[in-house]
C-alpha cells in the first residue's frame, strides 16, 4: 500500500517514488498495474515543487530586513487542500511546518549566510516537496554611508576663515593708548590698564635713572677737574 510519495526533483517525474518504508521503486526496474502508475502520477502532479526566492535580493545588507518565499500553487481542483512549509539553513531546520509560506529575516547579519531550502508538504504529510538550494551572503555595510560623515569636514574649516576675517575687526581702537601717551603707542588691539601702569612705572624709573646719570655726569666733571689741578700743581713743586 502506497503511503507516502517524495518528490526531490520537478513534479510529474515518475522515473522514481519513495515509499514511507524508505523502498525505492524505479519504473524502468519494476512494472506497475495502470491504477496504481495513476494513483502515482496523481500524487506527484498535486502540487508543483516550489521555488524559493529572497525578497529583496539573496545579498542583502548587514542590517537589512530579508523575506524567504517557499512559492508553489495547488492546482484548482485541489483549491481546498492546505499546505504547510518549513525552511532549512545547512541541512538545520530553521522554522517547522507552518501555513505561512514566508520566512522573515528583520536584520542580516552575517550569521545569516547558507544555503537555504524550504519545503512544502500537504496537510496529512502524505507528499511533500523540495525546493532547489538558494544560497543567501549578507554582504557589508553599505559605504554610501561614508559621504556624509566626510561632508561637515569643509563646514569646519570654513570656521577658522571666519574668525581669520574678524580678527581685523578689533583694530581701530589702536590710536586711543597712543593719544593718551604719544611716545609709546601701543601695538595691542584693545587697551590692557595692567599695561599702562607699568609703562608708567618703567617711564619713571627711566627718570629716574636720567636723573642719576646727570649727577654722575656732574661728580665725573668735577672729578676731572680737580685731577687737572692736581697734576698742574705737581711739576712746580718740583
Amino acid at each position: 500500500m502506497l503511503k507516502k510519495v517524495s518528490v526531490l526533483g520537478a513534479a510529474g517525474d515518475l522515473s522514481t517514488a519513495t515509499m514511507k518504508p524508505g523502498f525505492v521503486l524505479t519504473t524502468g526496474a519494476f512494472s506497475f498495474l495502470a491504477p496504481m502508475l495513476w494513483a502515482i502520477q496523481m500524487l506527484l502532479e498535486l502540487f508543483p515543487a516550489p521555488v524559493l526566492r529572497a525578497t529583496p535580493s539573496a545579498e542583502p545588507r548587514e542590517g537589512s530586513p530579508v523575506t524567504l518565499s517557499c512559492q508553489t500553487k495547488l492546482p484548482l481542483q485541489r483549491s481546498a487542500a492546505r499546505l504547510f512549509f518549513s525552511f532549512y539553513k545547512d541541512g538545520r531546520i530553521v522554522r517547522s511546518r507552518s501555513p505561512s509560506s514566508e520566512f522573515q529575516i528583520p536584520a542580516a547579519s552575517e550569521a545569516h549566510s547558507g544555503s537555504y531550502w524550504c519545503e512544502a508538504a500537504t496537510e496529512d504529510n502524505q507528499v511533500w516537496k523540495q525546493s532547489p538550494r538558494l544560497g543567501i551572503q549578507v554582504r557589508g555595510p553599505s559605504s554610501s554611508a561614508a559621504p556624509p560623515i566626510l561632508n561637515p569636514a569643509p563646514q569646519k574649516s570654513a570656521a577658522p576663515e571666519t574668525t581669520s576675517t574678524e580678527r581685523p575687526g578689533p583694530m581701530p581702537p589702536l590710536p586711543t593708548p597712543s593719544s593718551k601717551d604719544p611716545g609709546f603707542p601701543s601695538p595691542l588691539k584693545t587697551p590692557d590698564p595692567h599695561l599702562y601702569q607699568q609703562m608708567r612705572d618703567l617711564l619713571k624709573q627711566m627718570q629716574d635713572v636720567r636723573a642719576l646719570l646727570g649727577h654722575l655726569i656732574m661728580e665725573l666733571r668735577d672729578l676731572s677737574g680737580h685731577l687737572k689741578l692736581e697734576i698742574t700743581k705737581g711739576p712746580a713743586k718740583y
